[in-house]
C-alpha cells in the first residue's frame, strides 16, 4: 500500500465532514483524538494508508476540528459542523479548511465507534447508486482519545 504524505490533508478533509448544531452530541465522542490509522479506499480498488499518527480530531458540541501536520503544507485545519443523525452514525459538513476549500459545504456520513478509548470511523457510502456513488472514496480511521491541548 502506497504511504500518505501528501494526500495526508485530502484524507483528513474526508474523515469528517458536518452538519448543522447537533441537538445532543453523543458524549463518547466529546474530546481529543489522534489519528494511529487512516486508510483511504479509492474508487479504482487501491488503498492508501497513513499510521504517522500527524492528524488530531477535537469534538465539540457541535464541531470538530481535523489538525493534520504535513511534510510539504506545515499544518492543514478543517473544521466541520456535525451531528449525530442516527445511533452510531453522525452526518459532518466541512466549515472550513486550509487545504480543500472547494469542498467547504459537502456533507458526508460516518458510522463510528467509542470503545476502550479508540474510535473508528468508516463513511457511509451515499444512498444513490449512480455512477456519483461509483467514483465515492471511502475513508476508515482509527483514532486514541488524548489530552486535548
Amino acid at each position: 500500500m502506497p504511504r500518505l504524505s501528501r494526500s495526508l490533508p485530502a484524507i483528513a478533509a474526508l474523515a469528517g465532514a458536518s452538519v448543522l448544531h447537533a441537538a445532543t452530541p453523543d458524549p463518547a465522542l466529546l474530546g481529543c483524538w489522534r489519528a494511529a490509522k487512516i486508510v483511504l479506499h479509492s474508487p479504482d480498488g487501491t488503498t492508501a494508508e497513513d499510521t504517522s499518527g500527524r492528524c488530531t480530531l477535537q469534538f465539540k458540541e457541535d464541531l470538530f476540528e481535523s489538525v493534520c501536520k504535513t511534510s510539504s503544507n506545515g499544518v492543514a485545519t478543517t473544521t466541520y459542523r456535525y451531528r449525530v443523525v442516527r445511533p452510531q452514525v453522525y452526518a459532518a459538513t466541512m466549515a472550513g479548511s486550509t487545504f480543500k476549500t472547494e469542498m467547504v459545504g459537502t456533507t458526508r456520513e460516518y458510522e463510528y465507534r467509542v470503545q476502550r478509548g479508540r474510535l473508528r470511523t468508516v463513511t457511509v457510502p451515499p444512498p444513490m447508486v449512480s455512477a456519483a456513488a461509483a467514483t465515492t472514496s471511502r475513508v476508515e480511521t482509527d483514532a486514541d482519545k488524548v489530552a486535548c491541548p
